[in-house]
């Protein structure tokens, strides 16, 4: 079927096989997030409260991975926590479902063996009792059931699937070599070490090296860098922009070389368990982590609360806001002795006065579109966790129920594309305004090389688009708007810290919880005296 045709059919609300004439009911949506209710704090709102002024010892804006990190943190000292969320749902780009026959990421699916050096993350595994013990070298070991069940990955790659994302036996000499030569620059960069004594990469960033011979590769892209070291078969150029797009939302012309390396040389943990899979797996994917997180807070959560403005003040903030949950918009303003603003730049610098908010940078963001195929299909004995197609227009699909103890025919697909264009406005505006039928037909097409008859046993597609996933690590990034991702303090002010992957344009789960539990402490170590904060 041309994309024509099979945008009337879904745009009917059903689907015609190419040759077979039999029809099948086909549902779907697109769900949150709300552009058009976050775009109010964009427009401007009014600041007139209604009613008299709250009270809370921390407000936290935002749950994704950042905002449930620090809630998290603070529930460990007793400290009580008002966390305001915009959307329905809590998450951010780690949102899940669990509307289906099981349940389902929206975002972010998956967590590699965290480095030793990322205690938060490895603290919070220990406490899920995936952490089940430490080797005497300190690298961790985790529950087996928890890493991603074989087979882990495939490619379709020339009209037919291979096992792992690199095809060798399928490839060219050539090709081959190449892939080898890049390997062995991966492995020394893994192990390199920069002249002030810190590994050249790691994870979580803060670690890196900040030798300026290392830096300086922040000044190239990752299509410069390849093409100097002489990279140049299509097979590897797809297989690292695969890389950048995943983690980056970016193409190699548009993401610093050093970011695309540290892709590569950050994860340093090296066990005889995990030759298998590198990966932690759950169905809901980072939300089954963001779930855990959000359950050992201490206070509320509430959805559907839009922050207006956040107002330092000597003896408190005032926070501005409105409650969206009723029938009607209600204005509010709560009274904090602190606030952990756990939202991307761009939103944290119109909520902040002018001094402070000169003081957060503001990232480019890539907008990512991801489906959740609700199928049922015969089993196949390779059906892996992770199907790729080679230079698709997105990223392939996981399965949610491959860690099923008995694999089912019916389960749910997640879909992921990440829009790299280097006109990041004009993509973010075309997929805003983009109608479900057109989005669930470029899903469809986009698989069908590999899945013919996937719209035959799709009966439910939902859609979802991420307007801000993820920063865009630009050449440059490392030194953006003067605010090095280096500097520790997550402080704005004594009673404001800013938590969110953009402090260091880096958008990995690591990251996001460091940045978290440093906000908290940082926050709390300075209102000891006014909230009692008695650190574990």
């Amino acid at each position: 079927m041309t994309r024509r045709d099979l945008l009337a059919a879904i745009g009917a609300g059903w689907l015609v096989d190419a040759s077979v004439p039999s029809a099948r009911q086909f549902t779907g949506r697109i769900v949150g997030a709300n552009h058009r209710v976050g775009h109010l704090l964009r427009d401007g709102a009014s600041l007139v409260p209604d009613g008299e002024p709250e009270r809370a010892d921390i407000v936290v804006v935002g749950s994704g991975v950042s905002g449930a990190s620090a809630a998290w943190r603070l529930g460990g000292a007793g400290i009580e926590v008002l966390m305001l969320e915009l959307e329905a749902f809590p998450g951010g780009t780690s949102a899940w479902s669990e509307d289906g026959v099981v349940p389902h990421p929206w975002g972010a699916h998956y967590l590699p063996a965290p480095n030793p050096s990322a205690r938060a993350t490895l603290r919070l595994l220990e406490e899920l009792g995936a952490v089940t013990g430490y080797a005497n070298d300190g690298a961790p070991t985790f529950r087996e059931e928890l890493l991603c069940h074989a087979p882990d990955e495939r490619l379709f790659f020339r009209g037919e699937w291979h096992p792992s994302l690199v095809p060798l036996a399928a490839l060219d000499a050539g090709e081959r070599a190449e892939f080898e030569r890049f390997q062995q620059v991966r492995a020394r960069l893994r192990d390199l070490v920069g002249r002030d004594g810190k590994p050249a990469f790691t994870i979580p960033l803060v670690g890196s090296s900040r030798d300026p011979e290392l830096l300086a590769l922040d000044r190239m892209t990752m299509a410069a860098w390849l093409e100097r070291e002489g990279f140049r078969s299509p097979f590897l150029r797809w297989y690292v922009e695969y890389a950048t797009l995943d983690d980056f939302g970016s193409t190699l012309d548009d993401v610093s070389a050093w970011a695309g390396l540290h892709y590569f040389a950050a994860r340093k943990l090296e066990t005889e368990q995990l030759r298998g899979s590198h990966y932690l797996v759950w169905p809901e994917g980072n939300g089954r982590l963001v779930r855990h997180l959000l359950d050992k807070m201490h206070g509320r959560r509430e959805a559907r609360a839009l922050v207006l403005a956040i107002e330092p003040r000597p003896g408190d903030v005032i926070v501005h806001a409105l409650d969206l949950s009723g029938d009607r918009p209600r204005r509010r303003t709560i009274r904090a002795r602190g606030v952990v603003l756990a939202v991307p730049g761009f939103v944290a610098r119109r909520l902040l006065p002018p001094a402070l908010a000169a003081r957060v940078v503001r990232r480019t963001a890539s907008p990512w579109l991801v489906a959740n195929l609700h199928v049922k299909r015969p089993l196949e004995p390779n059906r892996a966790w992770d199907s790729v197609l080679y230079r698709g227009a997105g990223l392939g699909y996981v399965d949610s129920g491959h860690q099923r103890t008995e694999p089912r025919e019916d389960t749910i697909f997640t879909y992921f594309r990440a829009f790299g264009d280097a006109d990041v406005e004009g993509t973010r505006a075309r997929l805003v305004s983009e109608r479900w039928a057109s989005l669930a037909a470029d899903v469809l097409l986009d698989l069908a090389p590999a899945h013919p008859d996937l719209a035959e046993t799709t009966s439910r597609l939902d859609v979802m688009v991420w307007g801000h996933a993820m920063p865009r690590p630009r050449p440059g990034f490392l030194t953006e708007d003067g605010v090095a991702p280096f500097e520790p303090t997550p402080l704005l002010d004594a009673r404001v810290a800013w938590a969110h992957v953009d402090r260091t344009g880096y958008a990995l789960f690591e990251e996001a919880n460091a940045h978290g539990v440093r906000a908290a402490e940082a926050l709390a170590e300075n209102l000891s005296a006014e909230i009692g904060a008695s650190w574990l």
